[in-house]
C-alpha cells in the first residue's frame, strides 16, 4: 500500500475516522490493527513473522533486563532492612555478575535482530564477493544466493526496537509491561516504510494516551500531506526523468559536461523532494491522531558545513548513529587510555580530537552501508566521513586560515559560499550513491569536469530528456518555491500553522489550489509507480 497511492488515501482516512468515533480507550487497538493491516498489504503474511520475532524478542529481553537489575536491588534492600548490609566487596561482585549477565542479554537481543537485518538485505550482497573471491583465488565458486524476502521497513523497526534495547539496557527507562503497546510502537503504520527512526520515550507516551479530536491538528497535518504530495508527484517525479536518463545511460550515450551537472543538480532535488515528501505524509498522517512524531528534516539545502548538512538530513538516523556508535566509541575506557597516550603525542587539541574524529568516521560509514548492499555505498559513506569526521579535527587549522586571510566568517557573502560549496561536496558524493556503480561514478565525475559543453543551454540538448519547455518551467518554479518555503522555515515561520487558522473559505482555496495543482502538473507517465520510493528502497 503506497503512500501515494489512492488505496492509502482511503486507508487513512477510514482509520482517522474509526479512531475518532471508537471508545477512547479502543484507539490503541484501532491503531495497531490498521498497522499490521498496512503491514501485510505491503509485505505480505509471510513477511509478518520478522517484525513479529523483533517485536517479542525484544520486549522479551528488556523485561529480562529489568528482572535482573530489580532482582539486584531488591537483594541489596533486603540485607540492609535486615541490618545485615552486604560487604562493599561482595556488592560490587554482585553488581559486576549481574552487569555480565544483562550484557549476555543485550547481545543475544542484538545478533538475533541485527543478524536478521544482516542476512536478509546483505546476506546475498556477502555471499556474492565471497563466491567472486573464491574464483579469483581458484577455488572455484558459484556458492550462489537465493533471493530472500525483505520485509518493509525491515531498517527503520529494527534500529527503533534496538535502540529501545541499548537504553532499557542503560537505565534510561523502565520497559514496556505491556505486548501490544511495543507491538504498536514497533509496526506504527505512518512511519513503518521509510521512518523517522523513533525513539521509544518520546513515542510511547502519545500512542498509549486517548487523543480527543484537534481541528487545528486534523487541518495542519492535511496541508503537510498535500505538501508532501507535490513534492514527491511535480517535483521529484519530473526531475528524475532527466536524472534516471543521465545515470543509467552517460557512458552508452556519451553525456558529459553540463548534461551530467544538471542531472547531478536534479538529483539533490529529487532525492530532497522524493525523501522530504514522504515524511510530510507521514508526518501528515501521524498528526491527524494527534501524534507528532521527531521531525527528519531542517533545511539542508541550508547547511553551511557537511557536518551541519547531516545534522539537517536524516536528522534521526544520525541521532542513533551518535547516541549508540559515536558516544560509545568516545565514551569507553580503552578510548580514554587511548586518548591519554594521544594527548603526551599530539599535544592536547589534537590528542582531544583524533578519537571523536575516529568514532565519526565509523559513525558515517555505517550510515553509508545502512543504505544499502552494494560497494557504492561503502564507498558512499567513506566519502561522507572524510568531510564530517575531519571537520572537527582541522577546525581550528579552518580558523587560522581565517585569521591569516582577513576573512569575516559572519559575511553574507561567506555564508553564501559556504552553502554553495556544501552543496558541491554532496552533489559529488550524490554521484557514488546513485551511480550504478563506483566505477560508473567516478566516471561521470570525469566527464563532468573534462567537457564545458555550455552550448546544451541553447542547442535543445536538454529537451532530449522527455521534458518539454513547460516542464522545466514547472520543475524550476517548483523547485524554487520549494526553496523558498524552506527559507521562511529556516526563520522559523510554519506556513501551514498560518493557512490552518485562516478563515474557511481561503482555507479551503488552499485546498483547491494543492490538490488541482497535484493532479494536473503532477507526473503520471509510462512508467510511473506510486510505491516507488528512493529510501524505501534503503
Amino acid at each position: 500500500m503506497a503512500l501515494f497511492s489512492v488505496t492509502f488515501f482511503i486507508f487513512l482516512f477510514l482509520t482517522v475516522l474509526v479512531y475518532y468515533i471508537v471508545p477512547k480507550k479502543m484507539q490503541q487497538a484501532v491503531l495497531l490493527a490498521a498497522s499490521y493491516i498496512f503491514y501485510c498489504y505491503g509485505t505480505g503474511w509471510k513477511g509478518i513473522a520478522f517484525i513479529l520475532i523483533t517485536t517479542v524478542s525484544t520486549f522479551a529481553a528488556a523485561l529480562k533486563l529489568e528482572k535482573l537489575q530489580d532482582g539486584y536491588q531488591s537483594e541489596v534492600e533486603a540485607a540492609k532492612a535486615a541490618g545485615n548490609p552486604i560487604p562493599s566487596s561482595e556488592k560490587t561482585k554482585l553488581k559486576a555478575t549481574v552487569l555480565s549477565k544483562k550484557r549476555h542479554i543485550l547481545a543475544a537481543g542484538l545478533i538475533i535482530n541485527f543478524g536478521i537485518l544482516a542476512v536478509l538485505k546483505y546476506g546475498r550482497f556477502i555471499i556474492e564477493n565471497i563466491d567472486q573471491v573464491m574464483t579469483k583465488a581458484g577455488f572455484g565458486g558459484h556458492l550462489g544466493g537465493s533471493s530472500l524476502i525483505l520485509p518493509l521497513g525491515i531498517s527503520f523497526y529494527t534500529f527503533m526496537t534496538m535502540g529501545y534495547l541499548i537504553d532499557v539496557h542503560r537505565d534510561k527507562y523502565k520497559p514496556d509491561h505491556n505486548l501490544f503497546h511495543f507491538a504498536l510502537f514497533t509496526a506504527y503504520f505512518p512511519q513503518i516504510i521509510q521512518g523517522p527512526i523513533g525513539r521509544y520515550n518520546d513515542m510511547a507516551k502519545q500512542l498509549q494516551e486517548s487523543h480527543k479530536w484537534d481541528d487545528i491538528g486534523f487541518r495542519t497535518g492535511f496541508l503537510r500531506l498535500l505538501w508532501g504530495y507535490f513534492k514527491k508527484i511535480v517535483i521529484a517525479e519530473r526531475a528524475g526523468l532527466m536524472v534516471n536518463e543521465v545515470f543509467a545511460n552517460f557512458d552508452s550515450a556519451g553525456y558529459k559536461g553540463f548534461v551530467i551537472f544538471i542531472a547531478a543538480l536534479l538529483y539533490g532535488f529529487q532525492i530532497y523532494a522524493d525523501f522530504s515528501g514522504g515524511m510530510d505524509i507521514v508526518f501528515g498522517a501521524s498528526d491527524m491522531f494527534g501524534i507528532h512524531l521527531t521531525e527528519n528534516f531542517r533545511q539542508p539545502y541550508y547547511a553551511k558545513t557537511v557536518t551541519e548538512f547531516w545534522q539537517r538530513w536524516h536528522i534521526t538516523l544520525g541521532a542513533w548513529m551518535k547516541d549508540y556508535v559515536f558516544y560509545p566509541i568516545c565514551l569507553s575506557k580503552r578510548a580514554a587510555r587511548i586518548q591519554k597516550k594521544l594527548k603526551k603525542r599530539f599535544g592536547n587539541y589534537y590528542g582531544r580530537v583524533l578519537i571523536p574524529t575516529f568514532a565519526s568516521f565509523v559513525s558515517f560509514v555505517l550510515v553509508g552501508i545502512w543504505h544499502g548492499a552494494d560497494w557504492k555505498y561503502v564507498f558512499y559513506g567513506i566519502f561522507m566521513a572524510a568531510f564530517v569526521s575531519t571537520n572537527t579535527l582541522l577546525e581550528k587549522f579552518y580558523g587560522d586560515m581565517r585569521k591569516k586571510l582577513h576573512v569575516n566568517a559572519d559575511t553574507t557573502g561567506y555564508k553564501a559560499f559556504q552553502i554553495i560549496r556544501t552543496t558541491i561536496i554532496v552533489l559529488i558524493g550524490r554521484f557514488l550513491s546513485r551511480g550504478s556503480s563506483t566505477t560508473a561514478a567516478l566516471g561521470m565525475v570525469k566527464a563532468m569536469f573534462t567537457s564545458f559543453n555550455i552550448n546544451v543551454f541553447t542547442d535543445g540538448t536538454l529537451m532530449n530528456f522527455g521534458l518539454e519547455p513547460k516542464d522545466w518551467l514547472v520543475l524550476l518554479l517548483s523547485i524554487g518555491l520549494l526553496m523558498y518555503v524552506d527559507y521562511i522555515n529556516e526563520n522559523g515561520v510554519r506556513i501551514r500553522y498560518k493557512i490552518a487558522e485562516m478563515r474557511l473559505p481561503v482555507r479551503w482555496v488552499v485546498y483547491y489550489a494543492a490538490i488541482m495543482a497535484i493532479l494536473i502538473i503532477g507526473i503520471y507517465g509510462v512508467g510511473y509507480d506510486a510505491s516507488s520510493f528512493i529510501y524505501q528502497n534503503f
